[in-house]
């Protein structure tokens, strides 16, 4: 065998070309093998070769391979292969657990755990390569890993044939004749170490038979630039821009290589920043099929209990883009995760048509059947009588629920979705080999396979080259870039296999490589793709943001830095965000040009966006009542319709947080409660319940007829407890409150049986004014001073009427009184409180002439103390109401809604944005000069 070292690609490629020039002299067809470290290596070797051979004419009769390749290509004709195919991952795994299955042995107490026959079927990769071991010498652990491994390859054999066995029946087959004739000449082209033993010994048949070697292996010179950032984000920056300017000096992207040590972090970051620079890139995708959202939310799907789906899991499978429903259209999962966190209620006060709330309820009911027939696929599943069963309940659930959205998606999604019907597919031949079908092995073969996927992102020579540092060996560029060099990274920590230590290694024999052989075989190939480049970088991180620590040098660099590069803050903050490097992305252009122009307020002035955010900055830091703190003045007139009925409690939440109603009524913003994460029935279930009981009560007697009843009430109560019940509340507190309730009904009845001897008795129950659309009383209107005539919709939970002809409207309350009590002093307390005032005016529309009106709220439980809190309705009620609400109906009109902080006692829109930060902002524009007309209103306590 002869072999030559070279220092560089470009002369290793050079050497290569002589020696195919040797070996074809005498005829130009003589054929050529020439085995290669990986795919991209050998497309730059045929592209060098069709420059360079015959003056630019190419040769016939050149093959390049890798050696796995090869050796598919001399066994496709064997009869020992004839009928089998590769051995999938998942299929190995089957074995693995049917063994464990069958005859645990030692693993007898964790044989059901999927990690086990995981950690095993890994390890067998590497036992493939040793013969039949029974030395004594072996500990009682590693002799039945070689048993159940044995049993399990026995019983793979007949159909699937393994990476080893390829290897091997390959090299039986190098030396013949016609294999010789086939091969020609043989030319190994940077090779390096191989770390598998079946490998390395199919490699040492090849040079047993003549094979000639090239190597090339490079430490850093004069050509190297070695340069230290703050830590791997800064470090991707600075190469991408050192890409953007070479790529802006001409040189074409596929003679730039970008390679990484470890994939983490800096696959995804380079995916990022060359991505937002606009820059094309080939390589392995950083994001493998387990990473898809498909794939993982097949795995998500298979853990869910079919009796009992987890709706929430759902949900958050939904809102990745992954579930359809094919045949039906679902709604968005936005409006699923509303409706089912917080399912639409009866129509209340506030609301303006029910048709609203007819389509939630739809909406609603289509969402809860599509999670029965997707418990029904899942359960279909994980009750299949076997593989085959299994492969076509899992092929059913990605077709009729992980299936395209659209026409026309996204090539990564496809690709992800044929790749898990690949494995779906697979899992059909584990009836033959496999354990029976479970639950637990179906989701574990599913993981095995996915696991198993890698990815490819762009098409080879139309990009810069992305990949480890694997992948850049033996490739022809004239930059190369090596990230991450630093210890811990480069090497990065080769751990022993616990099931294969290195000690078992040693007595085993068979060219099984330790730790520390795999270190050294890591090094040379460092150093071999720092042959890759014409000219080369090595970056190395001083930090890690995420983990808080600090890196040094890689070991295998002895020179010291060239460059430290300071972090991007720090270009920011001193006015060189970008060096002398060209800005790759839109955001550092526009910082260059900020930080870089002669005429920098000028250049400040021109930028929009900047200065929209210095304004945001300046007006909440000097208490300016702009549009960044709710002066909507420049839209007044046009963002409250004045042919709508509005309602009292809207007219509350203004004066609460002007803010707040902005979100909530404007631009329809609700807040998600979950309902299912409450361990009690929640306040405000408990009234939508109690109102509920007290509506069907009072219509039995208006409506059907009924005379009153006590037992009838609780009869109805005790259906509104099952209609309510909800199986995550603590069944001994739901009791506890079916009880208090119970209690508290039983109250009011008996309270109005004595209203009733004194004269009054119902009139109506849940009685709706202004809603549009709909059969219920008419809207009732109120002039304002200046003319305009107001209109307001809502809905009294009751009316009563006494005998001289007086009517009284309530409002049921379920919790405590006392921030009611200023109604006592004053009809609106202060401008805050509007459902009273309204209601009577509603009130007065039902009044025979002359007769009087009340208006009160009842607080019917316990923690109320039953209080009643109202008056009557009087000209100076209406009075007070005409002044109170004009003065809101006139900041609505005039876009006023300042950021004015709600109670931080319980979650609404203060809290979700920051109560802290909303309280300082409040403290300095509450005496804007916009606000004072309306400062009455705004700082009176709700």
């Amino acid at each position: 065998m002869m072999r030559t070292t070279s220092s560089s690609v470009s002369d290793a490629l050079s050497e290569l070309a002589r020696m195919i020039g040797q070996a074809q002299a005498s005829d130009p067809l003589s054929p050529v093998t020439i085995l290669v470290p990986s795919h991209g290596a050998g497309l730059d070797v045929t592209r060098f070769l069709g420059r360079t051979l015959n003056s630019g004419a190419g040769s016939a009769g050149i093959k390049a391979f890798t050696l796995k390749d090869l050796a598919t290509e001399l066994i496709a004709a064997d009869p020992a292969v004839t009928g089998r195919s590769p051995l999938p991952a998942v299929l190995r795994l089957g074995a693995v657990s049917k063994v464990l299955i069958d005859d645990p042995g030692v693993f007898r107490d964790v044989a059901a755990q999927p990690a086990t026959a995981r950690a095993i079927a890994k390890t067998a990769v590497m036992l493939d390569a040793l013969p039949d071991s029974t030395q004594p010498a072996l500990p009682e652990l590693m002799r039945e890993v070689l048993r159940i491994h044995g049993k399990a390859s026995e019983s793979l054999r007949s159909r699937w044939y393994t990476d080893h066995e390829a290897f091997t029946l390959a090299g039986r087959r190098l030396g013949t004749a016609t294999v010789t004739r086939q091969l020609g000449t043989v030319i190994g082209f940077m090779l390096g170490t191989q770390m598998r033993p079946s490998e390395t010994a199919y490699r040492q048949r090849l040079e047993e038979a003549g094979m000639h070697s090239i190597a090339g292996s490079r430490t850093p010179d004069e050509n190297t630039t070695l340069m230290t950032a703050s830590d791997a984000d800064d470090e991707v920056r600075a190469v991408v821009r050192l890409v953007v300017e070479r790529l802006a000096g001409g040189t074409p992207g596929h003679r730039i290589g970008i390679f990484h040590s470890v994939s983490q972090p800096y696959a995804a970051l380079l995916t990022q920043r060359l991505s937002q620079a606009g820059v094309t890139f080939v390589g392995p995708a950083a994001h493998r099929l387990m990473d898809s959202p498909l794939a993982r939310g097949l795995l998500q799907l298979l853990k869910l209990d079919p009796q009992h789906p987890d709706a929430r899991a759902i949900l958050n499978i939904l809102a990745e883009g992954t579930l359809v429903w094919r045949g039906h259209q679902l709604p968005s999962s936005n409006v699923c995760e509303r409706l089912h966190t917080n399912p639409p209620a009866e129509d209340a006060d506030g609301e303006e048509v029910s048709e609203y709330r007819a389509l939630q309820r739809e909406e609603l009911q289509t969402f809860r059947s599509f999670v029965v027939a997707l418990a029904a696929c899942i359960g279909d599943i994980r009750s299949a009588a076997s593989w085959s069963d299994a492969s076509a309940g899992l092929a059913t659930l990605v077709e009729g629920f992980l299936g395209p959205r659209t026409a026309s998606e996204r090539p990564e999604k496809t690709a992800a979705r044929e790749a898990l019907v690949q494995i779906v597919g697979d899992l059909r031949y584990l009836d033959i080999i496999g354990p029976p079908a479970s639950p637990t092995l179906i989701q574990s073969a599913m993981e095995e396979g996915i696991a198993s996927k890698g990815g490819w992102t762009g098409k080879s020579g139309t990009g810069v080259v992305i990949g480890s540092y694997a992948d850049a060996v033996a490739r022809d560029l004239d930059f190369l870039f090596l990230v991450g060099a630093a210890e811990g990274l480069a090497p990065a920590r080769i751990r022993e296999n616990p099931l294969l230590p290195d000690s078992i290694r040693v007595i085993l024999g068979g060219g099984l490589p330790t730790v520390e052989q795999r270190a050294e075989a890591s090094k040379e190939q460092f150093f071999a793709a720092l042959a890759s480049g014409s000219e080369r970088t090595i970056t190395s991180p001083r930090g890690d943001l995420r983990g808080s620590g600090s890196y040094q040098i890689s070991r295998w660099i002895t020179a010291k830095p060239n460059k430290e590069l300071q972090s991007f803050a720090h270009g920011i903050e001193n006015g060189a965000p970008t060096s002398a490097a060209l800005p790759p992305t839109a955001q550092e252009w526009r910082l260059r040009r900020i930080l870089t122009a002669e005429e920098r307020l000028s250049v400040l002035r021109d930028d929009t966006s900047l200065q929209r955010a210095l304004a945001v900055a300046r007006d909440r830091r000097n208490g300016v009542f702009s549009r960044f703190n709710g002066n909507l003045s420049a839209h007044a007139g046009t963002i409250v319709d004045p042919g709508k009925a509005l309602s009292p409690t809207g007219l509350e939440d203004w004066v609460t947080s002007p803010f707040s109603y902005f979100l909530k009524h404007v631009l329809k913003v609700n807040i998600l409660e979950d309902v299912e994460l409450e361990v009690q029935i929640s306040p405000q279930e408990r009234g939508i319940l109690v109102h509920k009981v007290l509506e069907d009560y009072v219509r039995s007697i208006t409506k059907d007829g009924l005379p009153a009843s006590s037992s009838r009430l609780r009869e109805l109560a005790d259906a509104a407890f099952g209609e309510f019940a909800n199986p995550s509340w603590l069944s001994h507190v739901w009791e506890r409150n079916q009880a208090m309730i119970r209690q508290d009904l039983q109250r009011v009845f008996e309270v109005d049986h004595a209203k009733s001897a004194d004269g009054w008795s119902y009139l109506a129950e849940e009685a709706s004014f202004g809603p549009e659309g709909t059969d219920s009383y008419p809207p009732v209107e109120l002039v304002l001073d200046d003319g305009t005539v107001v209109r307001f919709r809502g809905k009294v939970d009751r009316i009563d009427q006494h005998s001289d002809g007086s009517v009284r409207v309530i409002d049921y309350k379920t919790g405590k009184a006392e921030k009611y009590k200023p109604l006592k002093d004053h009809p609106t307390a202060e401008g805050t409180r509007y459902q009273l005032p309204v209601y009577g005016l509603f009130a007065r529309t039902l009044a025979a002439p002359g007769s009087a009106v009340e208006a009160e709220y009842w607080f019917i439980s316990k923690a109320g103390d039953f209080a009643r809190i109202g008056y009557i309705v009087t000209d100076d009620v209406i009075e007070q109401l005409r002044m109170d609400a004009g003065l809101i109906i006139s900041a609505l009109r005039d876009g006023i809604f300042p950021p004015r902080p709600e109670s931080d006692r319980y979650v609404n829109f203060t809290t979700i944005t920051g109560a802290s930060e909303l309280g300082q902002q409040w403290l300095k524009l509450q005496n804007a000069q916009e606000l004072q007309p309306y400062a009455r209103l705004l700082k009176a306590e709700k």
